[in-house]
């Protein structure tokens, strides 16, 4: 079970992103990044609780956020706004959502919290203590995402 439990959130992105915005993603070489909530112009973070604990952030700039959200509404999207920034928390919470059933198939039980929409590098006080996350870039067709796990087992289930 090493590492199921990362591998049900980037399985989940493949097939949500595929169903919901373009058949077209790969994926580059995962990597340690240290300043997983500062980094991006648009950040969503969704957090897990249960068997799998931490945070997934889902880190993009502006136009790939604007690009995603256009395939989603079915018009054209130059600026994030209010519509748009909640079409990408949901495009979020569905990600999530498919991963947390990856995981009960593997015996793993998680709850989600609601997504946080983090845009500017501005980082509230009760997620600084966020410094350090694995990265798995994604090559959307839209623009590049980098999905970003700060999660840990718990530790009966490790």
């Amino acid at each position: 079970m090493a590492f199921q439990h990362l591998d049900s959130f980037v399985k989940a992105a493949y097939q949500v992103v595929q169903t919901m915005v373009t058949p077209v993603i790969q994926s580059g070489r995962p990597f340690f990044n240290e300043s997983p909530l500062q980094k991006y112009e648009v950040s969503v973070l969704v957090g897990v609780l249960g068997d799998v604990q931490g945070q997934v952030i889902c880190g993009m700039s502006e136009a790939t956020a604007c690009s995603i959200t256009s395939k989603m509404l079915g018009y054209e999207v130059t600026k994030m706004d209010e519509m748009s920034k909640s079409a990408i928390c949901e495009l979020k919470n569905i990600i999530i959502g498919n991963a947390s059933t990856n995981l009960s198939l593997i015996g793993l039980r998680c709850n989600i919290t609601p997504p946080i929409l983090l845009s500017g590098g501005a980082v509230p006080d009760f997620l600084k203590h966020i410094q350090t996350a694995l990265a798995v870039p994604l090559d959307t067709g839209c623009g590049p995402i980098e999905m970003n796990l700060a999660l840990r087992l718990d530790d009966k289930q490790a």
